[in-house]
């Protein structure tokens, strides 16, 4: 029988893009423009500058498109500061399974350029963007008794293998050089969950680009006859034992008809995955009650346990100093809520940060983990309950699933408004408008190159 990852490659080279079907490729379309929004959001921000520069002094090629800067550079630069952008908001998609978080569209970037270098379709590319989503999401699901990420392996990780799927189908590899790109590009990604512990630096945006650009190099590699181990995933020593305690690691091989990309959710916040519910829920006690932050005496969120007792929760969130720990900090992103009545990217600047208004609503925070809440975490839901205690009364409000959860999704109008805040100032609105039409319509694109430069802002 063969390996898992030969299985992989097998499953990412027969794909068609006539197997994804109307709702598949409509919502991809979709999670696309909403990873757009998030790269333009993101474009200007320190780590993603930072990225920018780096990459100018290391580069030799012109081959992807930098989003927003009407520039190039090698593809698997472009995938790394493009995949930067979109990463930096905590903006872009997400996913809870029983092993790992995912935000697959942290493989976007790199799919993208390999199919922009290669000449690539819009049917082509959006069928190995929903590859390497397809590859991300069973390693998320994988049955495992507690998420990996508390045995101190970040779910970064899957990115690895993911962005080696999808790329490699974009570089034109059959079954075989997919398998052994899959496998080099993983044995070299694994990442540790210390990155989000404590105070939250800059590597939170880079930590996924870097492992999903560098398949790029896998799959040239691949392509070229360079072989991996095929045991990676089963074997004594690989994935399933080490990080993964011991599970069957057989479900990571995708099924064709059963796309677990319907199960993403999109998010109206800039806040962590765990964060929307509860964010939401602040926003409609400010609304429905006219609450005034200075009359509110003590705030108490209720979550499931995950919330409570993940890595990334920590005493550094309940006062945060910098925007990536406070886009983790539950605390602060509620009483932003409260304070201001929106949470948008502008809620994370130095201004904001120091609100002495929001800082007295923190002091006052509590959080706990309710059982029936948990219940319906497992079962793939982020609900989440906020609950305000005033001089007038107590307040309370529970959300389920919170807007751009799969049962209560961000439709076509939803994510326009989010692109076009994000992408309009650097874009201006002719542009901005026409790439909201051309990623409606990506399938119809005959190059993925004329896309790209769109995307760049050429004109």
């Amino acid at each position: 029988m063969s390996t898992v990852v030969e299985r992989i490659g097998e499953y990412a080279a027969a794909l068609q893009p006539e197997d994804l079907g109307a709702a598949v490729t409509d919502y991809a379309k979709r999670i696309l423009l909403d990873s757009l929004a998030c790269g333009y959001g993101g474009l200007d921000s320190e780590p993603a500058r930072i990225v920018r520069r780096s990459v100018a002094e290391l580069d030799g090629g012109a081959q992807a498109t930098l989003l927003g800067t009407g520039t190039k550079a090698n593809a698997q630069f472009a995938a790394l500061a493009n995949g930067v952008a979109i990463r930096y908001q905590d903006y872009n998609d997400v996913y809870f399974g029983p092993a790992w978080t995912a935000h697959p569209s942290d493989t976007i970037a790199t799919v993208l350029a390999a199919a922009e270098w290669s000449g690539r379709s819009g049917r082509d590319f959006l069928l190995g963007m929903v590859i390497a989503y397809e590859v991300q999401m069973r390693f998320s699901d994988l049955p495992v008794a507690q998420n990996l990420w508390h045995r101190g392996w970040h779910h970064t990780a899957a990115c690895s293998y993911a962005a080696a799927a999808g790329a490699g189908r974009m570089l034109g590899l059959d079954a075989r050089q997919i398998g052994h790109a899959v496998a080099l590009s993983g044995a070299r990604s694994n990442t540790f969950s210390e990155i989000r512990h404590g105070d939250i630096p800059m590597d939170k945006a880079l930590s996924a680009p870097i492992v999903a650009s560098q398949a790029i190099l896998y799959a040239l590699l691949a392509r070229q006859g360079f072989t991996g181990c095929g045991t990676l995933l089963e074997g004594p020593y690989g994935f399933g034992q080490a990080v993964a305690g011991g599970v069957d690691v057989e479900p990571l091989v995708p099924q064709r008809g059963d796309f677990r990309i319907m199960k993403i959710g999109l998010k109206p916040y800039p806040v962590e995955g765990m964060t929307p519910a509860m964010v939401e829920a602040a926003i409609a006690l400010r609304n429905e009650h006219q609450l005034d932050p200075g009359e509110i005496e003590s705030i108490r969120i209720l979550a499931h346990e995950e919330a409570v007792t993940k890595p990334s929760w920590d005493d550094h969130k309940l006062a945060p100093t910098n925007k990536e720990t406070a886009d983790h900090s539950f605390y602060y992103c509620v009483a932003v809520g409260l304070v201001a009545g929106e949470c948008t990217s502008e809620q994370f600047n130095d201004v904001w940060l120091r609100n002495p208004a929001v800082a007295k609503l923190m002091a006052v925070t509590t959080l706990e983990a309710k059982p029936e809440l948990t219940a319906l975490f497992k079962q793939g839901a982020r609900p989440a309950a906020v609950e305000v205690t005033t001089r007038r009364g107590v307040f309370s409000r529970e959300v389920l699933y919170p807007k751009g959860d799969p049962r209560n999704p961000m439709n076509w109008a939803d994510v326009t408004q989010k692109f076009m805040k994000q992408a309009e100032p650097v874009l201006g609105r002719t542009l901005a408008q026409e790439i909201v039409e051309r990623t409606n319509a990506i399938e119809k694109e005959a190059d993925m190159r004329a896309f790209a430069a769109r995307l760049g802002g050429a004109s």
